[in-house]
C-alpha cells in the first residue's frame, strides 16, 4: 500500500465528504484497499444510459486496450512523462484516468510523487504489472479507484494534472475540467498532450494492405453482427478543450517536441489483440458470446483471404511530433 502523506494534500472521505488522510477518516470510515488500490469511488465503471452524466470506463476493455504492448513504455509517453516530472518538481502529480500507466510508470521512474486515479481497477492492475515488468518502483505512487467527475481530493491539493485520452469519453467534460481546476493549487498546471504531424508526415510508405485488412475486419464484423440486430454505437462526445480552458486558466503555453523516427506496427501487436478483446469503445455493447462467434469466423476468413501469416502485416509510418499545452491556474 503506497500512501503519500503531506499536510497540504488530502483526500475526500467517500462517506462524510470531509478532507482526510488515508486510510482512516475522523468520521471513522476506513477506505478499503484492494490489491494496493484505494477504493475512493463506488460508482460503476461505465454509464451509457439514463439522464445523468455518462462515461466509458475500461474495466473489461483494459486487458486489450494496448494490445500486446500493454507493458511497453512507448518513447513518446516517456518523453511526455519527462516533461510532466519537470513541471511537477517536488510537488504532487495527479494522473487522472491514468489507464494502464503509460505516464504514471515512467514518471515514477523519475521519482515523481504521483496520485494515479482511474475508474477501472483492471486498468490500475495493468499499471502495477507494467511497473513490475519494467522494474520501476511505485513507492511514490498512490493508486486510487476514482471518478473524474468527482475527484476525491480537496481543493488546491496537487501541483500538476494530466487527463489524457479521457475527456471525449465523458458526456460532461466541462465538469471534469472544472474539477481539475479545483484540485490544482494556485500556479498549478493542467498539462495536455497532442500529436501533431511532423515535417515528414507525407511519406511514401505503402500501407494499402494493412488498411485493407483493417477495413475488412471493421466492415465484416459489423455486417455479421447486423444479423443479431447489433449495430455500432460510438461513445464519444465533442469537446472544445481550448475554449473551456482559456476561460478558466490564467495563462497558457505550448512546447513542441519534434520526433520523426520511422516505426512499424504489425496487426498482431496493436489492432488485432485490441479488436479481438473488444478493446474499442464501439464494441462495449456487443455480447461476449456473439463477439467470440463473429471473431472466430473473421479470423478464419482473414487467413483464407490474406494468408496464414496475415497478422504480421504492418503499418509503417513516421512518428508524429508531440505538442504539449500547459494551462496554469
Amino acid at each position: 500500500m503506497q500512501i503519500i502523506r503531506r499536510e497540504n494534500m488530502t483526500f475526500i472521505c467517500p462517506s462524510c465528504k470531509a478532507g482526510m488522510n488515508l486510510p482512516l477518516c475522523s468520521c471513522g470510515y476506513a477506505v478499503p484497499c484492494e490489491n494496493g488500490i484505494w477504493q475512493l469511488s463506488n460508482m460503476p465503471d461505465i454509464i451509457t444510459q439514463g439522464d445523468g452524466d455518462k462515461y466509458i470506463g475500461y474495466e473489461f476493455i483494459g486487458k486489450s486496450y494496448s494490445g500486446s504492448r500493454k507493458y511497453t513504455i512507448e518513447e513518446g509517453d516517456r518523453l511526455f512523462a519527462q516533461e510532466v516530472s519537470k513541471e511537477t518538481g517536488e510537488g504532487v502529480f495527479l494522473d487522472l484516468a491514468c489507464g494502464d500507466g503509460c505516464f504514471t510508470v515512467p514518471c515514477a521512474s523519475f521519482g515523481t510523487k504521483i496520485i494515479a486515479g482511474d475508474i477501472s481497477n483492471a486498468m490500475l492492475s495493468i499499471l502495477q504489472k507494467k511497473a513490475e515488468y519494467n522494474h520501476i518502483s511505485l513507492g511514490n505512487v498512490t493508486l486510487c479507484r476514482m471518478n473524474a467527475l468527482e475527484i476525491p481530493l480537496t481543493d488546491n491539493s496537487v501541483d500538476t494534472v494530466v487527463a489524457n485520452s479521457v475527456l471525449h469519453l465523458i458526456s460532461n467534460p466541462e465538469k471534469v475540467v472544472s474539477e481539475i481546476y479545483r484540485v490544482l493549487k494556485k500556479g498549478g498546471k493542467f498539462i495536455c498532450k497532442d500529436d501533431r504531424p511532423g515535417k515528414d508526415f507525407d511519406n511514401t510508405f505503402d500501407n494499402t494492405k494493412y488498411l485493407e485488412v483493417l477495413n475488412f475486419f471493421y466492415s465484416e464484423y459489423w455486417n455479421k453482427l447486423k444479423a443479431y440486430q447489433i449495430y455500432p454505437k460510438k461513445y464519444s462526445w465533442n469537446f472544445n478543450r481550448e475554449a473551456v480552458c482559456d476561460k478558466l486558466f490564467a495563462r497558457k503555453k505550448e512546447k513542441l517536441i519534434e520526433r520523426g523516427n520511422v516505426y512499424e506496427n504489425p496487426l498482431k501487436d496493436g489492432f488485432l489483440p485490441r479488436f479481438n478483446g473488444r478493446g474499442f469503445s464501439d464494441q462495449v455493447d456487443v455480447p461476449q458470446d456473439l463477439h467470440d462467434i463473429v471473431m472466430n469466423e473473421l479470423l478464419n476468413e482473414a487467413k483464407s483471404k490474406y494468408g496464414e501469416e496475415f497478422s504480421n502485416i504492418a503499418f509503417k509510418g513516421i512518428e508524429e511530433d508531440l505538442l504539449i499545452t500547459i494551462f496554469t491556474k
